[in-house]
């Protein structure tokens, strides 16, 4: 343990020049040594973490969990990424939780088995993965119809289940197809001329009626919203179809009831 105490150069200087917080543990899971970066990522002061059992570092009910991958790391002297495709947490002195990535390395000094665990905070990714995953639920729980295509290929690149549900292809046979090949009052050059606009940036949304073609034939009316937007360096065209069958049908019957009291 020596080699890890202040006195230490090498451990000092190796260790402060890392971004990560790194925290070392015997074989008893005792805390041997950290840096600094690990100290103001738990909320602890120099060497007060020193001497103290790895739980003081994990919630609770994660104990049992992390006790069993360490321990397995010493066994097992590979690398690797702790609880890779699980997540993880670890706790500040302060008793707060916040998810963590660990990347667990086991060594030995002077025959002494230790395992340093480089412990990075991402709880600004996770952040970001639950919005995404927010975004993606209500693009494809939404009841209308959302079609995503190339601008310049007019193929599609995503659809949402009420999509898919209505017009009867899959994901993969809409992506060798095109607006054009599901709608039936539309040529390729007709589509082109009336998405111009978007294109050119002259105008911000589009909004159309038209007819859509199941894959089984039928058709049935539809009301197209259709705005620009991008995926990376992909220039795409997202539309929001509302199936007006329904209102179609409605407005029919009004008609057919005005003309029989004429």
């Amino acid at each position: 343990m020596e080699v890890f105490k202040k006195g230490s150069n090498v451990f000092k200087i190796l260790s402060e020049a890392i971004s990560e917080g790194i925290v070392i543990v015997n074989k008893t899971q005792t805390i041997v040594a950290t840096n600094m970066a690990a100290n103001i990522l738990f909320g602890y002061a120099e060497d007060e973490l020193v001497g103290q059992h790895l739980d003081i570092l994990i919630p609770k009910k994660y104990h049992s969990g992390h006790h069993k991958h360490v321990s397995g790391f010493l066994k097992d002297s590979g690398k690797r990424q702790m609880g890779h495709g699980r997540d993880l947490f670890g706790r500040r002195k302060d008793g707060s939780q916040f998810p963590v990535e660990a990347g667990l390395n086991p060594f030995s000094v002077y025959e002494n088995e230790y395992v340093m665990a480089l412990v990075i905070d991402i709880s600004i990714r996770k952040k970001a993965e639950q919005e995404l995953k927010h975004w993606a639920n209500i693009f494809n729980e939404s009841l209308n119809e959302i079609f995503i295509f190339d601008a310049q290929t007019l193929f599609f690149i995503n659809v949402n289940k009420g999509a898919l549900s209505n017009i009867g292809y899959n994901i993969e046979e809409l992506r060798k197809m095109t607006p054009v090949d599901i709608k039936t009052d539309f040529s390729r050059k007709e589509f082109m001329e009336k998405i111009e606009p978007l294109i050119k940036g002259s105008s911000n949304k589009l909004k159309f009626n038209t007819l859509h073609r199941r894959k089984d034939g039928s058709t049935y009316p539809v009301e197209v919203h259709l705005q620009k937007s991008s995926t990376g360096d992909i220039d795409t065209l997202v539309a929001i179809i509302l199936d007006i069958t329904e209102q179609e049908q409605y407005t029919q019957k009004l008609e057919n009831l005005s003309l029989i009291h004429i």
